[in-house]
């Protein structure tokens, strides 16, 4: 009874079940030994096998239930049938226990009622199972559902056999059978496992999916009132006069562009993640084209110098929007983080294919990264230096978007002197 009380509790009746199971295979394993007993203690052994084997049923069925109906098994239900088999049990154990006379009685009370109950149980549950709607109906749902109906139906077998040994002729079972219902336990418990590790997966994607939109939903609106925001800034600039409120405009202006710059980046992030892949073809030139004209007109931008052959254009396949939106990246990137005051600050483009793969470096004499953030700068919200004023999500942003057509990114760097990006496309599948 404590055990029923600590499974209502919890409300763990589908666990329970299996463990009240495990109880019963164990008094039944021993049953079979029951000549080497007292007969008080045989016929104890005897009684504990059937009641757990009724009470295994009343919580499968009940966790069957529950999965089915989305909805707990109130616990008087369970009380009540629980009372109800521990009832039967014992009347099964009594009944007829004494004599010879009775045996072909107390056999078929015994071990006929418990299979034909058994099998009805886990045939239906396999079917409702089965067919429930509600459940994410993966390889493991129906691995779980089919070894129920056969371990079911495998218990009707029992039940036959027990038939033609109490009304016809003696019929042992068959030895094999006994590794059938291993296979078929580990056929239930496997298709448990991997339909729980199917439907959390399809919780997480579903819930990734509602955080994507949200955060897409409201980053999108929250850049109307920052765009009301800088035009009223605009504005008081030209009202005022006075050099210390002219100040306090031009941080306020800043500050608002800083988060504009983090909308901005999730919404990159968000519309990468929503971005179906289209292959074409793509001019290196026009690509590196639009790059520029988007980063041209950056605070220090004009001062640097673009080094790239553009007497070749070199044309490869892959997605043109995420190509723009990686290059674009690590150009932004450059520009932020290049050391003017030197006598030549350069950017330099480089392509080349080698067998099947694709290969762009991007390569700055700039501020460098330090060695211990180089294994780091890829990761979000990551910032390489304390002085910067980025976001940390740029890198992630071109990392995620270059894994969506089969492309990685690697970097070296010598702090102080500048970096490299290495970007590989693999050819998409």
């Amino acid at each position: 009874m404590t055990l029923l009380l600590v499974a209502l509790k919890n409300f763990r009746t589908w666990s329970w079940s299996w463990i009240l199971f495990s109880g019963a295979m164990a008094l039944l394993g021993l049953v079979s030994l029951r000549a080497s007993f007292p007969s008080s203690l045989g016929l104890t052994i005897s009684g504990l096998s059937i009641l757990l084997v009724y009470l295994h049923l009343i919580f499968f069925w009940s966790g069957v239930t529950e999965l089915s109906r989305d909805r707990k098994v109130p616990s008087r239900v369970i009380i009540r049938w629980s009372l109800i088999v521990a009832l039967v049990s014992i009347v099964s154990v009594l009944a007829y226990y004494e004599g010879g006379e009775y045996r072909l009685a107390r056999y078929l009370l015994r071990v006929g009622v418990r299979t034909f109950v058994t099998g009805a149980c886990f045939i239906a549950a396999g079917v409702v199972l089965y067919r429930t709607k509600r459940i994410s109906s993966g390889i493991g749902l129906r691995l779980m559902s089919w070894s129920m109906i056969l371990f079911g139906v495998e218990q009707f077998y029992y039940l036959i056999v027990v038939v033609i040994n109490g009304f016809f002729f003696d019929l042992s079972f068959p030895v094999f059978f006994g590794v059938i219902d291993l296979i078929l336990i580990f056929g239930i418990g496997l298709g448990m496992i991997t339909w729980l590790l199917e439907d959390e997966r399809q919780k997480l994607s579903k819930a990734n999916q509602e955080l994507d939109s949200f955060l897409y939903s409201t980053s999108h609106d929250l850049r109307a009132p920052i765009a009301s925001v800088l035009g009223l800034t605009n504005l008081a600039r030209l009202e005022m006069k006075d050099r210390e409120n002219l100040t306090l405009i031009n941080m306020i202006e800043q500050r608002v562009k800083k988060l504009d710059e983090v909308i901005s980046d999730i919404l990159k992030l968000s519309k990468n993640k929503k971005t179906e892949v289209r292959l074409e073809e793509i001019s290196l030139n026009r690509l590196i084209d639009e790059v520029v004209a988007d980063v041209k007109f950056a605070q220090d931008a004009p001062a640097i110098r673009l080094i790239y052959d553009r007497k070749t254009d070199f044309v490869f396949e892959s997605d043109f929007s995420i190509m723009k939106t990686a290059l674009g990246n690590l150009f932004s990137n450059a520009v932020k983080y290049h050391r003017i005051p030197q006598n030549d600050p350069y950017i330099k483009v480089a392509f080349s294919q080698v067998g099947n793969k694709t290969l762009i470096e991007v390569e700055d004499n700039g501020q460098g990264i330090r060695p211990e953030s180089l294994d780091k700068v890829f990761d979000m919200f990551y910032r390489a230096s304390t002085n910067s004023d980025g976001t940390g999500l740029g890198l992630y942003i071109v990392k995620e978007a270059l894994a969506k057509v089969n492309g990685s990114i690697s970097v070296t760097s010598n702090f102080g002197q500048g970096s490299t990006f290495r970007i590989e496309l693999e050819p998409l599948k």
